[in-house]
């Protein structure tokens, strides 16, 4: 691939063991560079990448290509003029961003971006690739250029809640994460967060207690576990559940990394809950990105004469968030219910398909492990398979099953 400045033997070499099932060499060379070189959110990255696709975009970089003919291109490609110029003019946006981009525009720091996450035995997960969570797609142009990560990807996949919080977390607020995280667990619902101090904490810890998956999202490189108090937590996440950050290893966190960490959390949540924050707290952004993603929100209420929770007030008296007092609500924020609904959703099923539903959460397991935990032949699993998908109470999602959102 000679418009990419290095041969095809350097690429393989670049993203070996990196990649999640086929993925194909080139698509993740070029994310990988394109994630190296940006600050997550990159507005303008994404909008060349999701236009041209992120290899071609890779080449019109390293080829210097005009930014006339780059525009000419987009078109080519299918794009109009109202999305090309979603940032007003392409030309002079087109310069700022490469302005930007300049100084780290160079093969070595993707060398060994990729040479030190094989070695923390990471992987690099592309927008190309099947198992890229959709949800993220919310963030339109901001959504990440890759995603590193470290555990089991296939969490991405799980349907699960955000659960953010003050750092400086009280008993109270202990007590309520573990109640709300001990509803999701019951749903077989995940847990993300961000690996912090407190109430983050918390929730990864209750979630890991109960079996439950837990992914949390990082500002910095994955290399550089932070913060270090929290690393033992951190490592088990790892292990049991997953690690995810847009930054390569050996990159710092910073303000403007966390502030962008929090976009990311909330859209991997099908919504976000706060159990205590100050008005100034990070988990206050963190709402912020979710109702401009249309998630819905919600917030423990506590003492008035609580500092942590004066967040989380303002935000039910201001009407930015709901009530949220009890897993049940936490359950019925999300649309779900413990009510007579899936009870009655299920009257009608058969014994083989009351198995299969009751081993399928959203955690996407496959056939054979849907069969192991249901007790089912292959064969009766298919036939229960085939008659929950006809009835709309499931669907295929990333190589294997999960409820469907409206059915649980």
């Amino acid at each position: 691939m000679s418009d990419l400045k290095v041969s095809e033997k350097q690429i393989r070499e670049v993203v070996s063991e990196l990649g999640v099932g086929d993925e194909n060499p080139k698509e993740l060379f070029a994310a990988m560079t394109w994630s190296v070189w940006c600050e997550p959110g990159d507005g303008f990255a994404g909008l060349l990448t999701q236009g041209l696709g992120t290899v071609d975009a890779l080449s019109c970089e390293l080829d210097e290509t005009s930014p006339v003919e780059v525009r000419s291109r987009l078109i080519d490609a299918g794009r109009d003029v109202d999305w090309i110029e979603s940032f007003g003019d392409f030309e002079s946006g087109l310069l700022l961003a490469r302005a930007r981009w300049q100084s780290r525009k160079a093969l070595a720091p993707v060398v060994e971006a990729g040479n030190a996450h094989r070695q923390l035995s990471g992987s690099l997960l592309t927008p190309s690739n099947p198992l890229w969570p959709e949800q993220l797609a919310d963030l339109k142009f901001n959504q990440p250029l890759a995603l590193w990560l470290r555990g089991s990807v296939r969490h991405l996949g799980s349907m699960g809640v955000s659960i953010v919080g003050s750092r400086n977390a009280t008993s109270y607020g202990e007590r309520a994460t573990n109640e709300l995280v001990g509803a999701l667990a019951s749903e077989s619902l995940s847990v993300i967060s961000g690996g912090a101090y407190g109430i983050d904490a918390m929730a990864h810890r209750a979630a890991l207690a109960l079996k439950t998956p837990t992914i949390a999202v990082l500002a910095g490189g994955l290399d550089r576990l932070y913060p270090v108090g929290n690393s033992s937590l951190l490592q088990r996440i790892e292990s049991e559940g997953l690690l995810v950050s847009e930054m390569e290893p050996g990159v710092a966190p910073s303000k403007w990394r966390f502030l962008q960490r929090n976009r990311l959390i909330a859209a991997l949540g099908v919504a976000t809950v706060v159990v205590e924050a100050n008005w100034r707290s990070g988990a206050i952004n963190t709402v912020t990105h979710a109702r401009e993603l249309d998630r819905p929100v919600g917030a423990v209420p506590g003492s008035i004469q609580s500092p942590t929770s004066a967040g989380c007030n303002q935000l039910i008296r201001s009407m930015k968030a709901e009530l949220i007092t009890s897993g049940k609500e936490l359950i019925e924020l999300i649309g779900l219910s413990f009510d007579e609904a899936d009870q009655i959703k299920r009257a009608g099923l058969g014994q083989l398909e009351v198995r299969a539903f009751d081993a399928i959460g959203f955690d996407n397991p496959n056939e054979r492990e849907i069969s192991a935990d249901s007790g089912l032949s292959l064969h009766e699993l298919t036939m229960a398979l085939g008659n929950l998908d006809l009835e709309g109470l499931i669907e295929r999602a990333n190589g294997g099953w999960r409820r469907r959102r409206s059915t649980v």
